[in-house]
């Protein structure tokens, strides 16, 4: 349930703001995406479930250019980035953002639209900052509160941080990513979450 609930939160990542079109508020961003997956999945879900690689290209063309890979990245490797090089840090962003793509697609699946609510923003942005709250609703009738951490940048808003239930999930893999770094090194991580993307794990969405 956890792996699905994820998924549904990387999904509403954030429209892609364009050179010379107005910069959209930080709602518009995760209200635009969430529709836009929709779109992506209506009729297609039995396909998409059968061809994995589909379903990944589909979910990174909506992922990727939605959301902060640079910054998430930054985030978690914390302090394990300054003796980074330019090339470890490069691929380590790439093989993160696709670890967490591979782990939560076919949660997707399982989305429907009626099954989340957009809590209205209260006020303006804090700077270049911002928190988008919303509700999943499970099968069960009880909703899941999740949020989406915003950053302002060159390309518009761009989510790098996901909430749910109070756990942040760039707080969670930095802590657990940390631990692995310092003790096998970051070059060993790379590898896992690059060998991960072709994992039977990670094409069965766990």
């Amino acid at each position: 349930m956890r792996c699905a609930l994820f998924a549904v939160a990387a999904l509403a990542t954030g429209a892609f703001a364009q050179q010379d079109a107005p910069i959209e508020s930080p709602e518009a961003v995760v209200r635009s995406a969430a529709e836009s997956i929709l779109a992506e999945l209506d009729g297609r879900r039995e396909q998409l479930e059968a061809n994995p690689a589909e379903l990944h290209a589909v979910v990174d063309r909506v992922f990727l250019p939605r959301f902060d890979t640079a910054y998430a990245s930054f985030l978690v490797l914390g302090r394990h980035g300054r003796d980074a090089s330019n090339e470890q840090k490069a691929r380590f962003t790439t093989a993160l953002y696709n670890y967490i793509l591979n782990r939560y697609a076919q949660g997707l699946l399982r989305f429907e639209s009626d099954r989340l609510q957009i809590v209205p923003m209260r006020g303006e942005p804090d700077g270049d900052r911002a928190s988008i709250r919303t509700l999943i609703t499970l099968d069960d009738g009880s909703n899941v509160p999740v949020n989406y951490e915003l950053r302002l940048g060159s390309g518009g808003w761009k989510v790098y941080d996901i909430v749910i239930e109070g756990i942040s999930y760039v707080r969670n893999l930095r802590s657990q990513l940390g631990a692995e770094i310092g003790a096998n090194g970051l070059d060993s991580v790379i590898l896992r979450l690059e060998a991960y993307r072709d994992s039977d794990a990670a094409n069965a969405g766990r």
